[in-house]
């Protein structure tokens, strides 16, 4: 098969989830040709001493073999590959590189939380037809850290913040299998939230602000809310969950064990047991910034990525 200029690719190498997208550029939209998700939980442990642990390696390189299989076939002329907070932090992060960069033969760019930021704006942005009149804040929670986004416009200037906050360092160190320590977990949730929002010139405001969330945990949410039995994008891309919402299913997964929340049809493979968490994290920024409703978007971080590709390809 030829390469097709018109045919880009995207790939995210999440704490947590690896992402493929390959699609078609050339109608002026994305024309999704392949969509493929993995979890790895690459930043499992890493708190514990600064390492990925060796099966997580090898779980990763295995997708992205599959992934070069997909990229192979579909050649596509424009590719961008991306890693974040995990390999932003860890030890031997070069030697995962190094042996992902062999199989891809693509170079890997390890973004900071600040990009990572603004491609998942773009991504968002991408994925509404219409415009937004008010000013949003941009949320995706993922496994190593939480990517903030604040726009007065869509257009206009816009105020990036990442936090070390993350679904797998949470649940590794609140969501022990024989207690929660939510007050703790609230607690350094709302001194952190907090701080990030004064940086973000929002901890003061009293006008409306649209939330987003993008990310493995806000699509979750929204799958739960809307009682899917399989996930399904074009419902939960535009879904409008309210807090109340939210209050309902934190009491009902919370009761729930680790294993049966993983069962649940609608979540990706190992979703139920990371998902509290990064709940609670839309939870508090809600309360501190005194709104009861949230917008969800299907795109994000993935979808910046391969847009990005194009730009790059231009340069």
């Amino acid at each position: 098969m030829t390469i097709h200029k018109n045919i880009a690719a995207g790939i995210d190498l999440g704490s947590n989830t690896f992402r493929l997208l390959v699609a078609d550029c050339s109608a002026g939209n994305l024309m999704v040709l392949a969509k493929k998700m993995a979890t790895v939980s690459l930043g499992r442990g890493l708190e514990d001493n600064g390492m990925l642990h060796e099966d997580s390696m090898q779980k990763g390189l295995a997708v992205i073999h599959s992934f070069h299989e997909t990229l192979a076939h579909y050649r596509p002329q424009n590719i961008r590959i991306c890693g974040s907070a995990a390999l932003r932090q860890a030890r031997n992060s070069r030697l995962f590189l190094q042996r992902a960069g062999q199989i891809l033969r693509q170079p890997i760019d390890v973004i900071s939380g600040e990009e990572e930021a603004g491609l998942s704006l773009a991504g968002v942005l991408a994925g509404f037809t219409e415009p937004f009149s008010s000013p949003l804040l941009l949320v995706d929670v993922g496994g190593g850290s939480t990517e903030l986004v604040f726009a007065e416009s869509p257009a206009g200037a816009t105020r990036v913040k990442s936090v070390p906050l993350g679904v797998i360092r949470l649940t590794e160190n609140f969501f022990a299998p024989s207690q929660h320590d939510l007050v703790l977990l609230d607690s350094l949730l709302a001194e952190t939230l907090n701080s990030a929002l004064e940086e973000l010139a929002l901890a003061q405001k009293n006008q409306p602000v649209l939330i987003i969330g993008c990310g493995g945990t806000a699509t979750s949410m929204a799958a739960l809310a809307l009682n899917l039995t399989a996930y399904n994008a074009s419902l939960v891309h535009g879904y409008v969950l309210q807090n109340t919402s939210l209050e309902k299913l934190w009491h009902h997964l919370i009761a729930l064990p680790a294993n049966q929340r993983n069962a649940l049809p609608c979540l990706g493979e190992g979703r139920g047991e990371i998902l509290p968490p990064g709940m609670r994290i839309y939870h508090v920024l809600l309360q501190l910034l005194q709104q009861d409703r949230m917008r969800v978007s299907d795109t994000g971080l993935l979808e910046g990525i391969l847009l990005s590709s194009l730009s790059y390809a231009a340069a």
